[in-house]
């Protein structure tokens, strides 16, 4: 009874702090709101809309298609280009690139030489030029080298861009997959003594056409679905919004857990502490009972986001079991800094400086893998975020956000309480032998 006597009171105490409450919950949703109106709505499943890009084309493809190459496409269903009349790879890309299969994303034209198409970028009056080489057709048809598609970007420009240049890519890969598949059936064919046909390559080669492109009424030979009774998955919003607010939830969280404990700091120099002290309730029992608000803390804190993200933004935080054990990691790691960081300080004039400086230091580092949209650049990065326990936790969120599951989890966990057991061991003892 003591010990959850300490507890009420203390909690009492957080809930009269207005800027504690601001820390907890208003600017965490605040930010994630600020973006999801960056990105044009309020979650609730929207799909992101990207903005249409200014591209221009200069088409230097000087190869040639021969109607057995392998390479010739037939006719696209929809399409407002007729892609069998592609004399050149090059012209097929570029009247793809043009066509209105990209009308919602691109605004393509054709310009005459690749000194306009750079030029046009660089007087802002397009956001991409795309360079066909001379060699393109002649680099897929295994008549030349190596051949590249030059992309040439406006560097203040980050989205379009990045829209363009995957566009493109995919096409590419999409032409090369097909000369090699055409190739292999071929060559499969003939091994099998089938007679190699004018009629036989153009089947081959629509089959290929067709399934890379989604063309013609001929179904792609993989078509990839949601399986029965799973419903699709959320829109870029709300994944998006996923990421930043399970960011803002740990970032905070250490802040919660940090502001929490040092009430021993501000009881401490108010000498209420000293009082309680004295009184039969053993210094364990005390200095416990903080802890344990704390805790609970920090388990509405986060409960309430998952909640609100859930309802307001469609946020899917996962399996129910790794989500909460997530969630456990983050509380009880968030706790034992506050405490070991607490341990160290001797006022709340220290705690300025501890609390704004270092851990949001630590806390950016931790979200590196949320600044790169849950997937870093490389190894090293992700070990750079790993150096700090709030890369810990954030990884734990995110691995329970992706579908993880709780042996996917376990590693991390792990991990997560190791950082809690020394951090724990070493504040209490320092926090033991001062108020001793």
């Amino acid at each position: 009874m003591r010990l959850l006597d300490v507890t009420r009171k203390d909690l009492l105490q957080s809930a009269r702090s207005l800027s504690a409450l601001i820390f907890m919950f208003v600017v965490p949703i605040l930010v994630t709101v600020l973006f999801s109106f960056m990105f044009g709505g309020a979650g609730g499943g929207q799909e992101f809309t990207a903005p249409r890009s200014a591209v221009v084309i200069f088409d230097g493809d000087q190869g040639r298609l021969s109607a057995a190459s392998g390479l010739a496409p037939a006719a696209g269903g929809n399409l407002d280009f007729d892609v069998s009349a592609a004399q050149s790879m090059g012209e097929l890309l570029a009247g793809l690139l043009q066509s209105n299969l990209f009308a919602d994303l691109l605004q393509a034209s054709a310009v005459a030489s690749p000194e306009a198409a750079r030029a046009a970028v660089d007087a802002q009056q397009a956001a991409v030029a795309v360079i066909i080489p001379a060699d393109f057709t002649a680099a897929l048809t295994g008549a030349g080298g190596a051949a590249e598609v030059e992309v040439y970007r406006d560097p203040t420009l980050t989205l379009g861009p990045r829209v363009v240049e995957s566009i493109v890519r995919q096409l590419v890969e999409g032409f090369a997959a097909g000369t090699i598949g055409t190739g292999v059936v071929l060559a499969q064919a003939s091994q099998a003594g089938i007679a190699i046909t004018p009629e036989l390559v153009q089947e081959v080669v629509a089959q290929h056409t067709e399934s890379a492109f989604g063309q013609g009424e001929t179904a792609p030979l993989v078509a990839i679905q949601a399986p029965p009774g799973v419903n699709a998955g959320p829109g870029f919003v709300s994944e998006l919004l996923g990421l930043i607010l399970g960011g803002m939830m740990a970032f905070f969280a250490f802040f919660s857990g940090a502001a929490t404990i040092e009430s021993l700091l501000v009881e401490q120099e108010r000498g209420t502490l000293q009082r309680l002290f004295t009184t039969p309730t053993p210094r364990r029992t005390i200095l416990a009972g903080k802890a344990l608000t704390v805790i609970v803390t920090l388990a509405v804190q986060i409960t309430v986001l998952m909640i609100f993200g859930a309802l307001v933004f469609d946020i899917r935080w996962g399996d129910p079991a790794p989500v909460g054990l997530a969630g456990v990691g983050l509380m009880i790691l968030a706790a034992a800094t506050g405490l070991f960081l607490v341990s160290f300080l001797q006022s709340t004039r220290q705690s300025g400086v501890i609390f704004g400086g270092l851990l949001t230091l630590t806390g950016m580092l931790g979200m590196i893998p949320i600044f790169g949209g849950g997937v870093t650049a490389s190894p090293w990065v992700d070990a750079v975020a790993l150096l700090v326990p709030q890369g810990w936790a954030i990884r734990g969120i995110l691995i329970a956000r992706g579908g993880g599951t709780v042996a996917e989890l376990a590693p991390t966990l792990l991990v997560i309480c190791l950082w809690t057991a020394v951090f724990l061991g070493i504040g209490l003892r320092r926090l033991q032998r001062r108020f001793a």
